[in-house]
């Protein structure tokens, strides 16, 4: 698996830091009766983790961590998100009634950045551009072609 290498220990080192700040973020604002819960990194989860506020589920979240700074994402306009990540995200959110939250964590300036994709009835709440184009396969290299989702950076929001 991917995680297992050094380029995905490193990626994992940056996720748990940026996970660690929501975790701070939402305690705070609700006053600890707010949880983040990771699925198992050994596995090909559909989500990333759950969010659980006063011991009901209440979200799930994709989370990502990409070597930029908030300009650099401002400039390419978008955030980068597999069609398969984002359709796997809305069909949970329709089955669990609860929405799906994207979570960007930008290495360069140490802000999270967030995307409430669906509502609780797992529809978009905004649109955004669907292409197919040549990515990076996995955190360790290699090519795909593959459908993805270009989530606007006007609809995200940083985690103050």
């Amino acid at each position: 698996m991917d995680i297992l290498t050094k380029k995905g220990q490193a990626s994992l080192h940056y996720e748990h830091i940026m996970l660690n700040k929501i975790r701070d973020h939402i305690c705070k604002k609700h006053k600890d009766n707010s949880f983040i819960y990771e699925t198992d990194k050994d596995k090909p989860s559909k989500v990333d983790g759950f969010i659980v506020k006063d011991n009901v589920l209440s979200g799930i979240f994709e989370s990502k961590c990409r070597n930029m700074g908030l300009v650099e994402l401002m400039e390419y306009g978008s955030w980068l998100i597999t069609m398969d990540k984002i359709m796997d995200g809305k069909k949970l959110s329709e089955m669990l009634c609860i929405p799906y939250i994207g979570f960007l964590y930008l290495i360069k300036d140490d802000i999270v950045m967030y995307w409430k994709i669906t509502n609780s009835d797992g529809e978009f709440l905004f649109n955004f551009d669907i292409k197919r184009t040549k990515t990076q396969k996995t955190i360790n290299g290699g090519e795909i072609v593959r459908s993805n989702a270009y989530l606007p950076f006007e609809k995200g929001n940083e985690l103050l």
